[in-house]
């Protein structure tokens, strides 16, 4: 089994290129995942304690004095300068609350937000920073829908599994307003699924300078932004060493392989490792999530056996992403889409093993990687959370990739056995219209928690007029999303054409003409 899953490939279809217009299509929809998330960012109250936006905003505002802060560096008392963060800070009862207890993460994201403490001090305009701040986080959150969308075409080479994964990912209501808040993981999952991206399309296309060079530059970003992302950069230097290794086993091959893990991992190290050290020398840890424990006096919550056997709070923790309020048809939407899901891949498996048609399964290779990473992630996980961490719904962002392109290849997969019309036409029309249906169930979700007491006010002078605008440009984005993929289905374009490359002749002989 796993031999077939390592040698799967899409014979034949390793030059198929997405359409332009479906990707324009994904693009929208991921707008409109930014638009939900800015409008957080313009209007929220600032969530000093629950969404850690506090100790953010302060971290930011000491790298710009030039210093790294530690866990136990005290957050700004300037009020003049930035009275939201400060105000936040006095309604904290204890000390442990009052310190930057997020420095144990590297400062990419807080580096990248230093112009905005100047660019607030020089406007006098204290909100724009806690603005640019959430912004830059919505941005990475809009990018890793669309980098979501981008993967799964890479495991299946199927355009509608593609823009479905992207409007599945888009619906998730959690991450995405999560996205609009002063937080690292936008930029942290972005970087790590740029990083798989590319990753899989050297798995899948061929080893290049360019691919390569994207792997290690979106290393960096990943292993700078959070810590989790130096596991993903140590999987896909591995996944990239075993690949080259299974291709060419000669001595050039094995050269070749190790040269582009070294680089691959290599790159990252250099830039980040220094960072990591610096947690040992002062925590004991490369996260520092012992010392912080101990900070807020957490207690256990359990065993790593008990944490990972508790089935229903995996149950709940993953359908909370869908679902923040529970009840109502929110939850029955959630389960009938893992339900047919489910379905559609069983139908997958089936088909394989008794040998029929193998259908929208893609690159068995890129698959084993994902689920290598997933489960990667989920094992840090269980460790967390069995130390007394709070279960945190934006820390199964990571997980998106693998999760929304099996939802969306299952879904097909079920589309695939409807006997009516043409296959082509009868799979893209019905995910356009499904993705249309994921975006307003988005919309009608996140309308319900903006509504709600969970949302806490507005910041003061909150630009709610230019929030809605934003907010209805992204549902008019993904309308007009829709009926680009309408309209390829009804006139597709040569998007499935493998590109032509003519062998080089020899020395003196003319080239031959293409076919």
């Amino acid at each position: 089994m796993g031999d077939a899953l390592l040698h799967t490939t899409h014979e034949g279809r390793d030059d198929v290129r997405l359409p332009r217009r479906l990707l324009a299509a994904m693009v929208l929809v991921s707008f409109f995942a930014l638009s939900v998330s800015s409008y957080v960012a313009l209007t929220r109250s600032l969530q000093y304690q629950g969404r850690d936006e506090g100790p953010n905003a302060a971290y930011a505002i000491e790298l710009s004095q030039g210093r790294l802060p530690t866990i136990n560096t005290p957050v700004t008392t300037d009020a003049a300068r930035h009275p939201l963060v400060v105000a936040g800070r006095t309604r904290m009862s204890d000390e442990s609350h009052r310190h930057i207890w997020t420095a144990n993460h590297p400062p990419l994201y807080y580096a990248l937000s230093v112009p905005l403490v100047y660019a607030a001090d020089q406007l006098d305009a204290p909100q724009l920073l806690i603005v640019g701040m959430r912004l830059i986080n919505a941005v990475g959150s809009g990018l890793c829908v669309l980098l979501v969308g981008l993967i799964a075409f890479e495991l299946t080479r199927r355009p509608e599994v593609a823009l479905l994964a992207t409007g599945i990912s888009a619906s998730c209501a959690v991450l995405v307003s999560a996205g609009g808040h002063i937080a690292n993981d936008g930029v942290a999952v972005a970087a790590s699924s740029l990083a798989l991206l590319g990753t899989l399309r050297i798995l899948g296309r061929g080893l290049t300078g360019r691919r390569l060079a994207l792997v290690a530059v979106a290393g960096v970003a990943a292993a700078g932004a959070k810590a989790p992302g130096v596991l993903t950069v140590a999987l896909c230097g591995a996944a990239l060493a075993v690949a080259l290794l299974v291709q060419d086993r000669s001595r050039r091959g094995v050269l070749r392989a190790v040269g582009a893990a070294a680089v691959a991992t290599g790159l990252p190290a250099l830039a980040t490792g220094w960072f990591y050290v610096r947690n040992i020398v002062l925590y004991g840890d490369p996260t520092a999530s012992g010392a912080l424990l101990e900070k807020f006096a957490r207690e256990p919550n359990g065993t790593w056996w008990q944490v990972l056997s508790d089935a229903q709070m995996w149950a709940d923790w993953l359908r909370r992403l869908w679902t923040p309020v529970l009840g109502e048809w929110y939850v029955v939407f959630v389960d009938l889409l893992a339900v047919v899901a489910a379905l559609g891949l069983l139908a997958l498996l089936a088909r394989r093993v008794v040998g029929g048609p193998r259908g929208p399964a893609g690159s068995g290779r890129g698959w084993l990687l994902l689920t290598v990473h997933a489960l990667v992630v989920v094992v840090n996980l269980i460790g967390f959370v069995a130390g007394g961490g709070n279960p945190n719904d934006r820390y199964l962002m990571p997980l998106m990739p693998v999760l929304a392109s099996a939802l969306a290849l299952g879904v097909v997969a079920i589309l695939d056995l409807v006997p009516v019309g043409p296959q082509r036409l009868r799979a893209r029309w019905a995910t356009a219209a499904l993705t249309l249906g994921l975006v307003v169930y988005g919309t009608l979700l996140f309308k319900r928690f903006a509504d709600s007491p969970m949302y806490r006010g507005l910041l003061p002078d909150a630009h709610t007029t230019l929030a809605a605008s934003v907010l209805a440009a992204g549902l008019a984005g993904a309308v007009v999303a829709v009926v680009l993929a309408v309209v390829l289905a009804a006139w597709p374009p040569a998007e499935a054409r493998t590109t032509y490359a003519a062998p080089r002749p020899p020395r003196g002989r003319p080239a031959p003409h293409r076919r």
